[in-house]
């Protein structure tokens, strides 16, 4: 499977491109959730997977922390869907 490289701005405006591993979208298909990895591992050898919220704006679309705990249960539900396929 070829990668999908994406551009993302961090939140000190840092440009970084970033391997896009999936897109979860929630049952209401209004919010969107983007998985993403910097290609970094952890000792065991996984991959270190980033999840964070895709909202639009103006420009296009930003990338927002999930500070809510609600929101993270199903964000987890959305993650434990596709595992479990």
């Amino acid at each position: 499977m070829e990668k999908e490289m994406i551009k993302i701005i961090d939140v000190d405006g840092v440009e970084r491109e970033v391997e896009r591993v999936s897109i979860l979208a929630g049952k209401d298909g209004m919010r969107k959730y983007l998985v993403y990895t910097k290609g970094e591992t952890q000792k065991s050898g996984n991959k270190i997977l980033y999840i964070a919220k895709v909202v639009a704006s103006k420009d296009g679309y930003v990338l927002d922390n999930i500070a809510d705990d609600d929101e993270w249960t199903t964000v987890k539900k959305l993650m434990s869907e596709i595992v479990s396929k």
